[in-house]
């Protein structure tokens, strides 16, 4: 970075710190950081943030679905081949579910594209006014009128490689301000609408929406609260933006059955949301704070921790390097050429050079500039070499490491993979900066913009030498640039988890992390966790919410409980939780194995897992019991749960009363993990 840039950040920041009247003196890792990062030691977590629905469950074709007011318009046009789920704080469906009502045409149903004055293939915005004109026919059963509802792009799409599945989300909005968390969706599957509901959509009662402090005031409020010295500022990454954030009402406690009046079960701050970076940390902090109190609500770190032709390691360091052409690596060769997904260019008379800044990842390594050039055939051979951390074949730089080889290769692949079913993602499409061999060691992390690898030392491995660590950072990218991530954290490390696995088929997730010491109750993996340990057929006790804390388990309480600032539904550490998840996913993988063959079976999988990512959120919900008890309630009921959405997904003619494809076995995954909702469904032909 340049002296000029240097110097225009750091004034930036300062300008914005004199706004505070004090004289100067997004993410997660791959494992519980150890250092700086990650929950940082002040971090804030107010308990009045986590609220979440709180459903009674009417069966398909119930007669008190059928008592609901709000749904006897809906059933009399349509029919009650539908189960309900009820939010008895916002008297409102929360989700409903059942035989499909036509919207697109498909193959659940006879409706044709000009019937419905669409030309052509049916355009998001086709699908927007729809879905508006659902919510006029029925707007008894929605939370706030068409006006205050504007289209989330982000979360919206047709996807899957036959696209036959829609998801459209409407976030809420007062005053020209969004709630956080807060939406009406639909679910489309073969043309017919199959899900749909509020999730946390209720009537906004602030008296208004003018802040008493403004964002200046609100960082010096998070400052006073953490300890923080404005000199320690080096990045004012969101200076603040306004919000309006659900909150539990007064008394209330977390993680407990709603008990008040019906309707009135979701209360609303207006908050600012500003997050900035310090110096010597690779945290990216962030705080909500109200914006008419200066109560700081919440504060933690947001980080994400966890080829042309090259050497690359497959799996992990321990794997001998295989020559892989680089896949969408730019070459300068008379004008910028692309390499193709097996590396190849077509070479031109003169000098061809590549610095491994690809189409879509730039490599970045701290062990010095990567540039390697050819002027005779044109081929560029980045090699192999012994060591690791900044050893080097000799040629293409210093930067020339094990680590940027293998990262352009790994990352750029599940890059690719992912715009098959994501195909107009902005995120995909775009650059994005991985930076390898940074100074320290024992981590990895996503940052909001950017992926991040360590060194070797301290008894870990170089990060950015382990495929599964790149695709573990790489998928909390993924998921926070797909429509938005779960609010907790151990969904969003299940996530890593699963998108690591699916491409190495490996259930040791970052194999020699620490070489020669297992992880946690891990039979064979040196890696951070094994899913398949405490799976089904595991050697240790199954991964539960009831087995959190069994010591032949998962062991959870070996962190405090709840965990500050880093935590999952129930409470325990978010890494050391997201294991219920993501075991759950390595038994639903391994059912579709065993019934369609290793190749469909992993297909299969992977259809399911991408298709749902944009309407899931967290794996499972905390129903009753509180936190750090094993003896809570625990579902997968949520309208955003893995279990629920996952059979929108599945189904195959538009009719979810009738069973899906996978319906028994993605129930047996979830409910040996203890996060299934409901009876058994039927799995389909």
């Amino acid at each position: 970075m340049s002296k000029r840039k240097c110097l225009s950040q750091h004034l930036t920041v300062l300008a914005f710190a004199a706004a505070l009247g004090i004289v100067p003196g997004l993410a997660s890792a791959i494992q519980p950081p150890e250092d700086a990062g990650g929950a940082p030691d002040n971090a804030i977590a107010a308990a009045e943030l986590e609220v979440q629905p709180s459903t009674v469950t009417h069966g398909l074709g119930a007669a008190s679905a059928a008592g609901l007011a709000a749904m006897q318009s809906f059933f009399a046009r349509n029919s009650q081949e539908w189960e309900v789920r009820w939010d008895q704080r916002s008297n409102l469906p929360n989700l409903v579910q059942g035989v499909g009502v036509p919207l697109l045409p498909g193959r659940g149903n006879k409706l044709s594209s000009s019937g419905l004055g669409i030309l052509g293939e049916p355009q998001l915005a086709d699908v927007d006014k729809l879905v508006r004109g659902f919510i006029a026919r029925y707007p008894e059963m929605f939370g706030a009128p068409v006006s205050q509802l504007t289209l989330n792009t982000a979360a919206s799409g047709n996807f899957g490689a036959e696209r036959s599945v829609w998801f459209v989300e409407l976030q809420q909005t007062f005053q020209g301000i969004p709630v956080e968390g807060a939406g009406v969706f639909f679910r489309i599957n073969n043309g017919n609408v199959v899900q749909f509901g509020n999730e946390k959509v209720a009537p906004v009662r602030l008296a208004g929406t003018k802040p008493a402090l403004d964002n200046a005031q609100a960082l010096a409020a998070v400052l006073k609260a953490t300890g923080i010295q404005v000199a320690e500022l080096t990045d004012i990454v969101n200076p603040g933006k306004l919000k309006i954030v659900p909150v539990l009402t007064a008394g209330e406690r977390p993680a407990e059955r709603y008990t008040g009046v019906t309707g009135y079960g979701y209360r609303h701050l207006l908050v600012w949301e500003l997050s900035f970076r310090r110096l010597g940390r690779d945290a990216t902090y962030q705080a909500l704070v109200d914006a008419q109190t200066g109560k700081v609500l919440r504060f933690n770190d947001v980080n994400t921790y966890a080829q042309v032709t090259g050497g690359i390691y497959p799996t992990t360091n321990t794997d001998p390097e295989s020559v892989r052409g680089l896949p969408f690596s730019n070459v300068t060769n008379g004008t910028t050429k692309t390499t193709d997904a097996a590396g190849n260019y077509t070479f031109s008379a003169g000098t061809a050079t590549d610095t491994l800044n690809g189409k879509y990842f730039a490599m970045s390594d701290q062990c010095g500039a990567i540039s390697l050039s050819n002027s005779t055939t044109g081929d560029l051979a980045f090699g192999t070499s012994g060591g690791t951390d900044c050893t080097t074949p000799g040629i293409g730089g210093a930067g020339n490491t094990h680590a940027s080889r293998t990262g352009i290769y790994h990352l750029t692949n599940i890059n690719r993979k992912a715009s098959g079913f994501f195909p107009g993602n902005a995120w995909l499409a775009s650059k994005v900066t991985a930076n390898m061999n940074i100074n320290n060691t024992c981590n990895a992390f996503w940052n909001g913009s950017t992926v991040n690898f360590y060194r070797s030392g301290g008894g870990c491995s170089n990060t950015g030498e382990i495929a599964a660590v790149f695709l573990h950072e790489w998928g909390h990218g993924m998921d926070t640039n797909s429509g938005g991530a779960a609010s907790e954290q151990a969904s969003g490390e299940a996530v890593g988890d699963t998108f690591a696995f699916l491409e190495t088929k490996d259930p040791c997730i970052g194999q020699n992390f620490k070489p020669g010491v297992n992880c946690v109750n891990c039979t064979a993996c040196t890696g951070v966790r094994d899913v398949q340990d405490f799976g089904t057929g595991g050697s240790a006790v199954i991964a539960t919410p009831a087995n959190a804390k069994n010591d032949a388990g998962i062991n959870c309480d070996r962190y405090a409980c709840p965990k500050t600032g880093y935590q999952g539904p129930l409470g325990y550490e978010g890494h050391c939780e997201s294991i219920i998840a993501s075991s759950a996913n390595w038994d639903l993988a391994e059912l579709l194995i065993a019934r369609f063959g290793t190749t469909a079976g992993w297909a299969a999988m992977d259809t399911i897992w991408y298709k749902s990512l944009t309407p899931s959120k967290s794996a499972y919900r905390l129903v009753s019991g509180g936190k750090c008890n094993t003896a809570a309630v625990v579902d997968g009921c949520g309208a955003t749960n893995w279990y629920t959405v996952y059979l929108s997904v599945d189904d195959d003619d538009g009719n979810l009363a009738n069973g899906t494809p996978n319906g028994c076995r993605i129930w047996d995954a979830f409910s040996a993990h203890g996060i299934a909702c409901g009876a058994r469904p039927a799995c389909t032909v």
